[in-house]
């Protein structure tokens, strides 16, 4: 039997409504500033108007329309932190280590608010996934949010998250799905202590960044759980060794492989790590997969091509919950 993995990017949601990457930071601002004022993330505002606005001032969700990304904002933060750099006297090293925490809280709460409770577009395609053939898909999700994983539940699926085990032990599992989210996830909370990942029915990173916070890890009862969001950056690290099983699960599942369908991935520069490990999954066995691509953006489309050869089966269209 054929077997399909299904790899979903930033396009698969936002198609549900989640920002992307270019208005990120508007529509954030439209929620948390405009029409409620959320102190904590006053210092990503200052920030900006720091380092790129100088005397212009922020006034509304639009003005940050001509600023850079937030993943180009998390690159220049990193590299600060990274070579040990305050960037002024007013952006101590300290306060780039709050700044960052405060970005991914950001990423946390916008997504939260963004994002319909009901069921769609991933409903429909879940639907007819799962409805497809015998043999169960894998699906590997570079996404935060819950979206795919409340659809594989309400088709009556448990998940498999890959924390434990080989992607082997996982499909043996007849009575899970595997979904592998290589980027940590909304509804995942990380024990510093224990080091092990509790997962959770519903979001709670956004609950996670304030001290006391009620969430204690179910295996060693410790406190000040943390939430598990991979930022996108040049410089991510995957040193929980938790995540770094997920990643193996899902190179697994790639090598094992003989159609992958990657929907509303760009292959961004920033994803190297992503790409590389795709890469080599697909050389080990090096076989004659089937690789679907399905993204509404010109310019990625000509990148798959690119990094995977004429063989790949372009749709240059937007994820509407199509079955391809």
């Amino acid at each position: 039997m054929v077997k399909t993995v299904y790899i979903l990017g930033a396009g698969a949601s936002a198609a549900e409504g989640a920002p992307v990457v270019r208005n990120f930071l508007r529509v954030a601002y439209r929620y948390f500033k405009e029409e409620r004022n959320e102190t904590d993330l006053d210092i990503v505002w200052d920030f900006l108007e720091h380092f790129y606005g100088q005397r212009t001032k922020i006034s509304s969700g639009e003005d940050l329309d001509r600023y850079p990304g937030i993943d180009e904002i998390f690159n220049i933060v990193d590299w600060y932190l990274l070579h040990n750099q305050a960037f002024s006297r007013r952006f101590s090293r300290p306060r780039l280590f709050h700044l960052k925490n405060a970005l991914v809280k950001l990423i946390s709460m916008t997504l939260d608010r963004s994002l319909p409770p009901q069921e769609g577009i991933h409903h429909s395609f879940v639907t007819g996934v799962l409805g497809k053939g015998k043999e169960p898909p894998t699906f590997i999700s570079l996404n935060y949010d819950i979206v795919l994983d409340k659809a594989l539940r309400g088709a009556g699926y448990a998940l498999e998250y890959g924390f434990y085990g080989s992607h082997g032990d996982h499909l043996a599992s007849r009575k899970k799905i595997p979904l592998y989210k290589l980027h940590g996830s909304l509804n995942w909370s990380f024990c510093p202590l224990c080091g092990e990942i509790s997962e959770h029915e519903e979001k709670v990173a956004h609950l996670l960044f304030g001290s006391g916070n009620n969430i204690t890890c179910p295996y060693c009862g410790g406190e000040n759980s943390q939430a598990i969001i991979i930022a996108p950056t040049l410089y991510k690290s995957y040193k929980i060794s938790r995540l770094q099983n997920i990643w193996d699960g899902a190179v697994g599942a790639i090598s094992h492989s003989d159609r992958l369908v990657i929907i509303g991935y760009s292959l961004e520069a920033a994803d190297t790590s992503f790409i590389a490990t795709i890469k080599r999954a697909l050389n080990a066995p090096d076989k004659n997969r089937e690789i679907v691509v399905v993204n509404p953006n010109e310019r990625a489309c000509k990148r798959y091509l690119q990094i995977f050869g004429e063989g790949c089966e372009i749709h240059c269209t937007g994820f509407t919950g199509q079955v391809i």
